[in-house]
């Protein structure tokens, strides 16, 4: 038997199936793979997802076409589901040959690279990865691809390609998150439903004070194709795991179509029509199209009209009625070349070959003198030929045979059936692989402290946060520029306090403010660094920046496994994730743990630009600002325009500080209160509460404010 995936192609066109009759779907209009999730762990929770069986006769059917079929993990995982369920969940999937595994958490990674060694490993665009720093950390659990955040343009993506040679996936066609994937927690606050649970609620969608403001157009790239494919991108993602068959079949379709035009014709030969642009409107049309962040940063060009342009139902009935006879309830079928031999005395013989090189042979019976009426040529090839349930179809069909033989029916349909079997069976034998489950030991002693960290956006705020006794000072860095910096860490060392920076963050090559000149940073001498995505980590240790490395929250230490990766990386200590309750975060094994106890903290980190969008541009003057959504609650916003992004906060803080005898149980070796627009004597307030608190005394709470995921958690 000879090896799939041989055909070479240049491109792959990867389309999500939420459901088996998808799954076949879009493999009849034209995918080269197909992304889905089963019953856990998958990013897309609602959507209808395949059982574990459903997977399996998935997995045989990409083996027998010469499809790739990749299976979404792309959450965060707990404890008890990473060391419970996570093995006997992929464990028959990679002894069937399963493909690929999508992941999101550093702790999935690692426990797929050690446990399921022969499967490829591909980094989400929940990773946030925008730029190739972040790729040489993934290299060590042998990723083989990325799927950069949907941020990049297509130059960042050029530099990343040249950068890497991982694999690039791209999304093409289909739902942007106004937020960077991987950094919101909108829905988790607000509903209790997490995106990085796969259950995001979507209130982005909802109209807020300044209008549609967070709801973006769907992306639609045909026009930019060429210039995507040139970057070096690989593989082509559609959207719509939660959409349907027709919706899925419908658009890979089109793309295919455009994909082979590209590659037969080229960049002068590239047209496309505007009946196929319009074909995807009336699949699904959330308020226009857009070409997303590959050919701009932000603007008001990207958010979704109010009022949807009409479209006929009937054209669209018409049109879906169309997708489903010719792509719907249909099996993709191999040309299959037989050669058949029936001679007299002799068993009757059968070597089937496929298209791959794949080929099996069979014999049986005996071939008999005819009594009566011999077989004829065409009877005996019209019986061989019938493949009807199968996922062959007959090529050439070459027969040698007497000419006075007796050929049963019966024997002619076991031969071939045989034949089938033997082929199916030699092919899936190919991809057969035997887990081999590994302990997992990350053995460490809690250590309990009374480190303070009061995480601050300007002077004024530090000075409340010292006077009220913080231990250590953490400056944002999306307001504070040089000259803020170095009278902050002026201040902290007349103080005798340790100044740490908490990076941006996103790290973006062309948006990287102070971080662009190394030997200034070296020079400003900074006593640690927040670092919140892991190419931070590569960044600052490549160009030997002295400092702790401190892994805030969205590093995600979320289960021991991801703990034990962060702590093996270099990390002196992890912020505990703000997703998990007292219990859940009680059973961690973090040595040197903070723990937010205090803060508005962000919902979403934003690409997109609220002001730019509303009264347009004001870089270089970042500065806070409102919205507030339909229930008149009130979110502040930072433009933080050197790094052009907004961040955009809770309306309330989250309150833990009349809890700490609950907290401490945690044996956290800190306490963490992140401010944003409090004045200097309301941070003094607040400090003093933590220190009341901590002397045992009894802490009186704010009007309001929320305990955060600290009792509910998520689910």
């Amino acid at each position: 038997m000879k090896g799939l995936f041989m055909n070479n192609s240049r491109y792959e066109i990867l389309a999500p199936a939420g459901s088996f009759e998808t799954f076949l779907a879009v493999l009849n209009a034209g995918a080269d793979a197909v992304y889905l999730g089963g019953e856990m762990f998958g990013a897309r929770a609602y959507a209808g997802n395949l059982t574990q069986e459903e997977i399996i006769e998935a997995i045989k059917y990409c083996h027998i076409h010469n499809k790739k079929l990749y299976l979404t993990v792309n959450t965060l995982l707990k404890n008890n589901e990473i060391f419970g369920d996570l093995y006997k969940y992929i464990e028959p999937l990679y002894e069937a040959g399963l493909f690929g595994v999508i992941v999101q958490d550093y702790g999935v990674m690692k426990f797929i690279h050690d446990n399921f060694p022969n499967m490829e490993i591909h980094a989400s665009t929940q990773m946030t990865i925008t730029d190739a720093d972040y790729c040489s950390f993934l290299k060590k659990f042998n990723v083989t691809r990325i799927v950069p955040a949907r941020e990049m343009s297509i130059e960042d993506i050029r530099l990343l390609r040249s950068k890497t040679d991982c694999e690039i996936e791209c999304f093409v066609h289909g739902a942007l998150c106004y937020s960077y994937s991987g950094m919101c927690f909108m829905s988790s606050f607000i509903g209790g439903r997490s995106g990085n649970r796969g259950r995001c609620a979507q209130p982005c969608r909802l109209s807020y004070s300044k209008g549609n403001v967070l709801s973006l157009k769907d992306l639609c790239t045909l026009d930019i194709l060429p210039d995507i494919l040139e970057a070096g991108v690989f593989s082509l993602k559609i959207e719509g795991r939660m959409k349907s068959p027709e919706y899925a079949a419908g658009v890979t379709s089109i793309y295919r179509k455009y994909v082979d035009m590209y590659i037969e014709h080229g960049r002068e030969g590239y047209k496309v029509s505007k009946e196929d642009k319009d074909k995807l409107l009336l699949l699904f049309d959330r308020g226009g199209i857009t070409e997303g962040y590959y050919t701009a940063h932000n603007g008001k060009n990207m958010i979704a009209n109010e009022n949807k342009s009409d479209k006929s139902l009937v054209e669209k009935e018409e049109f879906e009625k169309n997708i489903r006879e010719k792509y719907l309830n249909k099996k993709l079928k191999e040309p299959l070349d037989i050669y058949l031999e029936l001679i007299k005395g002799e068993p009757a013989f059968i070597r089937v070959k496929d298209m791959y090189g794949n080929e099996a042979e069979c014999s049986m019976g005996e071939i008999s003198e005819a009594l009566k009426q011999a077989a004829t040529l065409e009877d005996v090839k019209k019986q061989i030929s019938k493949l009807g349930a199968t996922d062959y179809v007959a090529n050439n069909i070459d027969i040698n045979m007497d000419s006075d033989i007796f050929a049963p029916v019966k024997l002619l349909n076991d031969l071939r059936r045989c034949a089938i079997e033997k082929l199916n069976e030699g092919i899936f034998s190919q991809f057969i692989r035997v887990a081999d489950k590994k302990e997992f030991e990350f053995n460490c002693n809690k250590e309990k402290g009374e480190l303070i960290v009061a995480r601050v956006f300007d002077i004024n705020q530090a000075r409340g946060a010292v006077k009220g006794g913080a231990t250590r000072i953490c400056i944002e860095a999306e307001l504070a520029k040089e000259n803020d910096m170095r009278e902050l860490l002026d201040y902290c060392k007349k103080v005798d306090v340790p100044c740490y920076l908490a990076m941006p963050r996103v790290f973006k090559n062309q948006f990287k403010g102070i971080y662009t000149n190394t030997d200034k940073l070296r020079e400003l001498s900074f006593d640690g660094f927040y670092i919140r995505n892991m190419s931070q980590l590569v960044y600052l240790n490549e160009n030997n920046i002295p400092g702790d490395r401190v892994a805030d929250y969205t590093v995600y230490g979320f289960n021991d496994i991801a703990m034990s990766v962060l702590y093996d990386e270099g990390y002196s200590e992890v912020v505990y994730p703000i997703e998990l309750n007292f219990k859940e975060l009680s059973h961690l094994k973090n040595p040197k743990g903070e723990i937010i106890v205090y803060g508005k903290l962000p919902l979403m980190v934003a690409a997109n630009c609220i002001d730019k969008t509303t009264k347009g541009c004001h870089k270089p003057n970042a500065s806070f600002g409102q919205i507030q959504d339909r229930k008149n609650a009130s979110l502040t916003y930072v433009t933080a325009c050197q790094y052009c992004y907004n961040v955009i906060f809770n309306s309330v803080p989250v309150f833990l500080l009349d809890k700490l005898d609950e907290v401490n149980k945690i044996n956290a070796s800190g306490y963490s209160l992140c401010f944003t627009d409090e004045s200097e004597a309301e941070v003094i307030l607040i400090m003093k509460s933590l220190t009341d608190a901590i002397n045992g005394d009894k802490v009186g709470t704010l009007d309001s404010f929320t305990r955060g995921h600290f009792t509910r958690g998520v689910e």
